[in-house]
């Protein structure tokens, strides 16, 4: 998968902007099955966010069993 890339709006934490950003992608079948998403390191850099913000999203995908480990 390429690196995401989306606008931030204040209304909402980031980690919930991109958590829902990544689960609409799931949904529309644009992230398939067996697609990685990108690292946190990585995603966080090119987002200019903090891994801890990704890694709470990422965690919130897998919880509700939207990605796997």
């Amino acid at each position: 998968m390429d690196l995401i890339t989306l606008n931030f709006n204040n209304d909402d934490f980031l980690y919930q902007q991109l958590y829902e950003y990544i689960k609409d992608l799931i949904l529309k079948n644009k992230l398939k099955k067996g697609d990685q998403l990108p690292s946190k390191k990585r995603l966080a850099r090119h987002l200019d966010i903090s891994e801890n913000t990704i890694d709470t999203a990422y965690q919130q995908l897998l919880a509700e069993g939207f990605i796997t480990s």
